[in-house]
């Protein structure tokens, strides 16, 4: 009799003990994103960011993917998945036709304890090296208070954000007027200035990939006077 109740009680506990489900705990994890990211217009950038394990199943896979992006603006992979601790490295590219500015956009983490997580950011779309972009020959035409013409133009980088531009104004090949840019916002400024042959120069624009626009005020110009501009070069 004893022996029954002994192998009884055996058999209770190894079938309550099958009915135990062994639970790994839910995933907890980290992003460590950032607040500004910029990318170069027709051109491309690897955002990277850490996915950090903290504590529950080590196993667990974590997909990330990046919503609300501006249009023109791609990922060269959509969603990313690891297993934590892991790097993700968006590739993103903005192409020609993509527009200036900052865009609020939103990192997507989903794992299946934690659901989805949603991180905030700025994507800028920016230029670099503008200045590079402008050089090259091209062609002026001026509306001026005291005559209207046309002359060529040259323009030569002076580093990422400089040009610097040979017969600004028709004034002659021995002048050279120092254009400063503003990439982001296609703005060109021309500081007061001795441009050679005697004339002093000041003004301002913008440009586009193929023309630049400058507003400006001409001392002293070859033909003895003082002028008022509006430059149009194109090429």
């Amino acid at each position: 009799m004893k022996n029954c109740v002994l192998l009884s009680m055996l058999v209770l506990s190894l079938f309550a003990g099958s009915c135990i489900k062994n639970t790994n705990p839910p995933l907890a994890y980290l992003v460590d994103t950032a607040t500004n990211v910029y990318v170069n217009q027709n051109d491309s950038f690897h955002y990277k960011m850490d996915v950090r394990f903290l504590t529950g199943n080590y196993n667990e896979k974590v997909t990330l993917t990046i919503t609300g992006l501006p249009p023109h603006v791609r990922l060269a992979k959509d969603t990313i998945i690891g297993t934590p601790t892991f790097v993700a490295d968006f590739l993103i590219y903005a192409d020609s036709a993509s527009s200036l500015g900052n865009y609020p956009v939103t990192l997507i983490a989903y794992s299946p304890t934690t659901g989805n997580k949603y991180y905030t950011f700025n994507l800028g779309v920016v230029h670099y090296k503008c200045g590079y972009n402008l050089k090259g020959n091209y062609t002026g035409h001026n509306t001026c208070k005291v005559t209207n013409y046309t002359y060529a133009v040259t323009g030569t980088s002076s580093g990422d954000t400089a040009l610097n531009l040979v017969n600004l104004g028709g004034y002659g090949s021995n002048t050279t007027a120092f254009m400063r840019l503003n990439c982001n916002t296609d703005s060109v400024y021309v500081d007061r200035q001795d441009i050679g042959n005697g004339v002093t120069m000041s003004g301002r624009g913008h440009f586009t990939s193929n023309s630049i626009v400058i507003s400006y005020i001409a001392l002293n110009t070859p033909g003895g006077f003082n002028d008022t501009c509006t430059a149009v070069l194109s090429r």
